[in-house]
């Protein structure tokens, strides 16, 4: 039975796919038929198997099984597939799976429902089909479900008629009830025949009125840094048109930004950088003349540009997200900034005569301080003052060489007004405060190893006291000494030796 069911649903799956082209699908369709419930040879295979039936030729004669006559409902689900659902009656005396005989005639009530899987549609006269139907009998006391896999031939007659004849194998899912053969034959015909809807008339529209098409321009737009005539990206660009309706558009690498196809009309147009507009330009009709009519836009802002790019050091590639705070140091103001998405820059406007620091903040990342400044430049010739903003990552069992701390010469007293590295790592733990670090000490090979580890421990616990003085607490540090033995070139240069007495931090937590 299982090779049945299977070959079944997979013949289910063909027709389905063969039924998504354009083919009728079957109406509303009521049928009558007659049927013989065999149960008797259904117990015999269910006794020994369907082979041994066929070779004794034990099969239940016709004039011993039982009839009774029954309705159908159809209706197409595909060209294909038809939904069937029927109801059945018939006086019987019911053979129980027991194998005896109820012992009188009752009233044997079945309801099904499933549907037929046609190899052909209604439009061929002939057309075999399988069936699956899910099928409840209720007999006395005794009731219960079974599904029930079979074939069957359907005969196209005449409007739509038909002649239906099946065999299902029900196979009972309930103690109670039997399993049965069940053969039937009937006719049905369509009651979806609706009248056909009254196509109404569709009076055509009087011929449009023919007007003196309008001129179609491109207006290009060009905004300028009004003290030295250098192109703006960035410029937030409005153009408003007739009944208050508004174009907006940014100004590009080169300043510039077109609105397209444009019917002519008269237009004003006006742009905005850092909270700070441009002139204003209006276009009339008349403008319309040209297939592009160029605008020009100036913007006076008397402070300079910080044009910044964020790097990250480990990978060397620009960094998007990071937060960039800008500090006026003489003005006592800062401003924060976002790197963008792809190239990792960021705008920053910066004040006349003024000293700045530059750094960024990003989880897992530690961030140089840049220095910048403004005094001495003239505003007239210069826009943009340029930077390049390194970042590294900090997670946890990396390692990070701080080249800028600085010790007198043999000595762990740390040369503070140069030591830059500190400020950049007392950022670093702020900005991060679940971070503990351990500071290492390291040292090239001249001298004794004896020397070099006390030097390099003592170097590493002057670190972690200043930043204590700072306002890091000793428990989210750790200093440890290395000595000599972890040098990160060889110690056969100068040049060598010098880079291997460094400062590390190392992400702990």
């Amino acid at each position: 039975m299982k090779h049945i069911f299977l070959s079944i649903f997979l013949l289910m799956a063909l027709f389905g796919l063969q039924a998504q082209t354009e083919k009728p699908v079957k109406k509303p369709t009521i049928g009558l038929h007659f049927f013989y419930n065999d149960v008797e040879t259904a117990q015999r295979i269910k006794a020994t198997s369907l082979s041994d039936v066929l070779k004794t030729g034990n099969w239940n004669p016709a004039n011993n099984m039982q009839g009774g006559f029954g309705l159908d409902y159809l209706q197409g689900l595909t060209p294909n597939i038809d939904l069937i659902g029927t109801f059945n009656g018939s006086w019987a005396d019911y053979l129980q799976p027991s194998g005896t005989y109820y012992g009188s005639s009752n009233f044997l009530l079945d309801v099904s429902a499933g549907a037929h899987l046609k190899l052909l549609t209604d439009k061929s006269p002939v057309s075999p089909f399988l069936l699956l139907k899910a099928n409840f009998q209720k007999y006395k006391a005794l009731n219960g479900f079974s599904v029930a896999p079979g074939a069957g031939l359907q005969f196209s007659l005449w409007n739509e008629t038909f002649v239906l004849a099946t065999v299902e194998y029900r196979k009972s899912l309930s103690s109670s009830i039997s399993n049965q053969l069940y053969y039937s034959v009937g006719f049905a015909t369509n009651i979806g025949k609706l009248k056909p809807k009254r196509v109404p008339v569709v009076v055509p529209p009087p011929p449009p009125v023919v007007e003196i098409p309008k001129r179609i321009s491109d207006i290009k737009i060009t905004a300028t840094d009004e003290a030295t005539g250098q192109p703006l990206p960035y410029v937030e660009v409005t153009l408003s048109g007739p009944e208050g309706k508004k174009l907006n558009g940014i100004t590009d690498a080169n300043g510039q930004v077109t609105f397209n196809q444009l019917t002519e009309a008269d237009y004003s147009v006006q742009g905005i950088l850092n909270n700070i507009n441009t002139t204003s330009r209006n276009i009339g009709k008349a403008d319309f003349e040209a297939k592009t009519i160029n605008v020009n836009l100036s913007h006076n802002d008397p402070r300079f540009t910080l044009s910044g790019v964020v790097i990250n050091k480990t990978r060397n590639l620009p960094e998007a997200g990071a937060e960039i705070t800008v500090s006026n140091l003489t003005k006592k103001s800062l401003t924060t900034k976002q790197s963008k998405a792809g190239d990792g820059t960021f705008l920053a406007q910066l004040e006349a005569e003024s000293d700045f620091t530059v750094v960024g903040k990003k989880a897992d990342y530690i961030s140089n301080i840049e220095k910048v400044s403004t005094k001495g430049l003239n505003r007239s010739a210069t826009l943009y003052v340029k930077l390049e903003l390194g970042i590294e990552e900090a997670k946890v069992g990396q390692s990070i060489v701080l080249n800028n701390i600085y010790f007198e010469t043999g000595k762990s007293l740390i040369k503070a007004d140069y030591s830059t590295d500190l400020d950049k790592l007392i950022q670093f733990l702020n900005d991060n405060p679940a971070t503990r670090l351990e500071i290492q000490g390291h040292t090239d090979n001249t001298g004794s190893v004896t020397l070099n580890n006390k030097l390099s421990q003592a170097r590493a616990e002057s670190v972690v006291k200043y930043l204590n003085l700072k306002g890091i607490t000793t428990d989210r540090l750790t200093a440890k000494g290395y000595g000599q033995s972890m040098p990160i070139t060889s110690n056969l240069t100068e040049e060598g030796r010098q880079k291997n007495r460094r400062v590390e931090m190392k992400v702990i937590q």
